[in-house]
């Protein structure tokens, strides 16, 4: 109650200490209110402050403006004239109204003039940066923050009006891989001009009016005079012992060629290149893709933040060169080195049983990883629009685990090693071609190969595994696992759209796709007399499918509203051989999407979509010899599995605001028929088989999200609540049973944007979950409190942060508090590049982290460690 009660005050201080007049009215026109008008006061006398808004919904504006001065009033709205207008503040708030003219020649774009803050052009949204900002900020991270509608979180994910950016630009170039993170940690703030949030992004503007996409781009455009020149940051720190960073970020942009180089050599538990950046260097899970279940074994071992020591070594390298006006080439290269080091205990009870386990386990993993891309984006002409791109990856980790494990009565020591190599070869073309504008077709041809081995071993002075295993007595018993995947994939896809009329569009589409996967495994132990090798633990595996997908897709303007009809037409062959035994299977499957989009107003939006969709078994669920996953766990696939079908029902509503309030609800129910699940028999306690099985009874999950937003000039306010009940079988022993899982999760949050400001960022969020089989059931709370300041003061900036995060759990009776505070000092003379810092992070030095987890098998507590405290002294130089 004190840290809420201190956040309260805070945010009070903060909103109170920027007292100013207040004037306020309504807009309106000959046939009633306008909501959505751009209002901006421009000050007439010096020292006045200068404010703009955007009217409500009932029309209503508010301004607070410096008392006693002159101000011209600017007020836009599509389709009607601008009203320009003096007026004079006196020291009371006081009552303003306008009303605006329609314009007979329509206008398509707001601008507001006053520097032009802020551009509306249908889906694209203009920010002058220096309207928003003082000059101080030091990343692109720190502008997003400060503009309306606009949100980034700790990890680096943009947020504009609800939506997430998918695509970050400069230029109009992609920014490597397009992610936002790499972008708001490196783009230096002072070479931002301006910043434009395209909404319904296609990368083909040939295709735009065609597909509605989901995808949101942001557009950084530079500063003239930071053309032609190099420009960027070098930043290098370290502490009394043997902490230390190096991050140099190098960039050069010019008409023809342009350069982007970011490097990071640091021990201090910051990574710049982590599991989702290779997620979505991957393409991201694309559900509408029948391969989307491939992703490269090496995911497996790719952890972002469990460990308590890491050294982290990032270097990136894009190049972008315009031979012509025709041709756009691009190209970069990633290189990834890890090394982290972990410390994890676990307490597992085994359900239906009374044993339990406590397990510790110390761990070092390394990873190294070389990624690169070519791509070429040529326009031959105004109707043809051509891309092609290569990827290639080299991936290797090493996972090395020491684990001591105590069971009832019994303990036990055991080492394992688990070591992958991954090479990926990736190749894409697509072409669109516009015939007239009312016929425009698209192709795409992809081509895929990857190779993967890997090689796991576990090592024990004692037997450890399960009597399924015929260990032969040894003074170390060493088990070794060694796996090889193939896979090559080939697909191609037609698409052709016809605008019948402005009212009716039919889009025609055609794919086919081969998919192979070749998987051998053994396992064999070594022992003094030579190597044994388990027969029966022996994969030989092809498995090669085949889809070919015929669409129709109809959409029909009605009214303000589109309707969309889609039927999907699938035929599957499967053709799978083990150990020269064929097993094919085809079947064929009509798939039916159904979508309302309907465009209330300008700023509201409901949607309606039902889809059916289904997923087919991968060659892991089909491999029917056996494989050692743990040391007491041993898994086989089986042959006669289904496909499992998903219906999923979506609703949402939409109301957007630049300034006011933003209002964002989402209801979704999925119902999930012969979902593929795993059978698992417990034997002596702790020792599992699994085989998957396809479910008889659906399993249901319901979800209700709510987010309000409201935006202020100068502060933002969240407030969002969560609701999912998810209705699943657990099967144990071949028993299949309902359990059920209800989570509840409200979050609120306050951001203040002053200028000048000092600044508040606060969030408060609580989880309530309650996971419940017949066999147990598990309770937990979870509170998060983040609170963040940061106050300019001349040439130093002080930033100041603390997390607390408490955590219960019913089920073992545990409470947990974790305290973070991080704090840093930096000093910067205003026309001087270099800069002097002392950041601390995790000055309470808190070490432990829980959390838990409940599956058919066992309920598990985890307590990792993580990194401790550390405080820097670092010097930057701007370049």
């Amino acid at each position: 109650m004190k840290i809420i009660s201190l956040i309260i005050i805070i945010f009070t201080i903060s909103y109170s200490s920027y007292g100013q007049v207040t004037i306020s009215g309504k807009l309106s026109s000959a046939s009633g209110v306008l909501p959505d008008v751009h209002i901006i006061a421009k000050p007439i006398t010096e020292g006045a402050k200068f404010s703009y808004t955007v009217s409500n919904t009932k029309g209503e504006y508010s301004l607070q403006l410096t008392p006693n001065a002159s101000y011209k009033f600017t007020l836009s709205f599509i389709g009607f004239i601008t009203l320009k207008q003096e007026v004079v503040i006196i020291e009371e708030n006081s009552v303003q109204n306008f009303v605006l003219q329609v314009d007979p020649n329509q206008l398509e774009e707001i601008v507001i003039n006053y520097k032009e803050p802020v551009i509306v052009k249908k889906d694209t949204t203009t920010y002058r940066a220096d309207a928003f900002t003082n000059g101080k900020e030091r990343k692109l991270r720190q502008v997003l923050k400060k503009l309306p509608g606009v949100d980034v979180d700790r990890k680096g994910n943009v947020t504009v009006k609800g939506k997430k950016v998918t695509t970050v630009l400069v230029d109009n170039k992609t920014f490597f891989t397009g992610d936002s993170k790499l972008a708001v940690n490196n783009i230096p703030a002072d070479v931002i001009y301006e910043i434009q949030v395209i909404e319904d992004y296609h990368e083909s503007d040939l295709l735009k009016g065609f597909e509605e996409s989901k995808e949101v781009a942001l557009n950084i455009s530079l500063k003239k005079d930071k053309k032609e020149f190099i420009f960027g940051d070098l930043e290098a720190g370290s502490d009394t012992k043997d902490r230390y960073v190096f991050h140099p970020t190098v960039f050069k942009y010019s008409p023809k060629i342009n350069y982007n180089f970011i490097g990071d050599i640091n021990n201090v538990g910051k990574k710049s290149f982590t599991l989702k950046d290779y997620i979505n260097y991957e393409g991201g899970f694309d559900v509408g893709d029948f391969s989307s279940f491939y992703t490269s074994p090496i995911l497996r071992l790719l952890v972002d933040d469990n460990f308590y020591n890491n050294k982290h070594l990032f270097g990136g390298l894009n190049v972008q060169i315009n031979t012509n006006k025709k041709n756009e080439w691009s190209a970069f290269v990633i290189g990834v080195g890890d090394h982290s080091e972990s410390q994890i205990n676990q307490s597992q009870n085994y359900l239906g049983t009374a044993v339990n386990e406590d397990r510790e386990t110390l761990g070092s993993l390394k990873q190294n990883m070389l990624l690169g891309k070519i791509q070429l984006k040529s326009r031959p002409n105004e109707t043809t629009r051509i891309k092609f791109e290569n990827r290639i990856e080299l991936s290797s980790a090493n996972n090395f685990n020491q684990t001591n494990s105590d069971i009832t009565s019994r303990n036990i020591n055991y080492a394992t090693n688990d070591s992958i190599d991954n090479f990926t070869y990736k190749s894409n073309f697509r072409i669109e071609k516009q015939f007239s504008k009312f016929h425009t077709s698209q192709a795409k041809f992809n081509v895929l190969f990857s190779k993967n081995n890997e090689e796991q071993y576990w090592s024990s002075d004692e037997n450890i595994f399960s009597n399924a295993l015929a260990i032969e007595d040894s003074d170390i018993i060493k088990v070794y696992q060694q796996s090889s995947l193939e896979t090559f994939k080939i697909n191609s896809f037609f698409k052709h759209f016809w605008i019948i009329n402005p009212k009716n569009h039919l889009f025609l589409s055609f794919k086919n796709e081969l998919f192979i996967n070749n998987f051998q495994s053994n396992l064999y132990q070594f022992n003094p007399n030579g190597v044994s090798e388990f027969i029966d633990f022996e994969n030989k595996n092809y498995n090669k499918e085949v889809f070919t997908a015929f669409t129709t897709e109809y959409k029909r303007l009605i009214g303000n509203a589109f309707l969309t009809l889609k039927l999907e037409y699938l035929n599957y062959n499967r053709f799978n051989n083990q150990f020269a035994l064929e097993n094919n299977k085809n079947h064929k499957i009509l798939l039916p999407n159904l979508t309302i989009d309907w465009d209330i107003t300008a700023n509201k939006q409901l949607s309606f979509n039902y889809s059916l969709s289904n997923k087919q078994p991968t060659y892991t669920l089909l491999s029917t010899a056996k494989q050692l996953t743990s040391f007491n766990a041993i898994y086989a696939g089986q042959l006669g599995l289904n496909d499992s079908y998903y219906h999923d029902l979506r609703v949402s509503f939409r109301k957007t605001q630049t300034y006011g309030w933003s209002f964002y609800p989402t209801l979704r129910y999925k119902i999930i028929k012969d979902k593929i699940k795993n059978l698992s028999i417990l034997n002596n306690g702790i020792y599992t088989s699994n085989t998957p099985v396809n479910l008889t009874n659906p399993e249901k999950e319901f979800s209700a999200d709510v987010r309000l937003y409201y935006n202020y000039k100068y502060w933002k306010a969240w407030l969002s609540t969560n609701f999912s009940n998810n209705n699943y079988i657990s099967i144990l022993n071949e028993l299949e049973t309902k359990a059920t899982n209800n989570r509840y999760t409200g979050r609120a949050s306050f951001r203040s944007v002053y200028i000048n400001g000092p600044n508040v960022d606060a969030t408060i969020s609580h989880t309530y979950s309650d996971n419940k089989t017949t066999l147990f059931e598990s309770v937990s709370n979870n509170t998060k409190i983040d609170l963040a300041i940061d106050y300019e003061m001349g040439n130093w900036t002080f930033l100041t942060e603390n997390i607390y995060d408490y955590y219960t759990n019913k089920a073992s009776n545990t409470n947990n508090s974790f305290n973070q505070i991080n704090a840093s000092v930096f000093y910067q003379k205003e026309d001087s590049a270099w800069g002097f810092e002392i950041k601390a992070n995790n000055i309470s030095d808190s070490r432990v982290k829980i959390n838990s987890s409940l599956t058919d098998v066992l309920f598990n507590e985890t307590r990792t460690y993580v990194f401790p405290r550390t405080i820097l002294g670092k010097i930057t130089y701007k370049l």
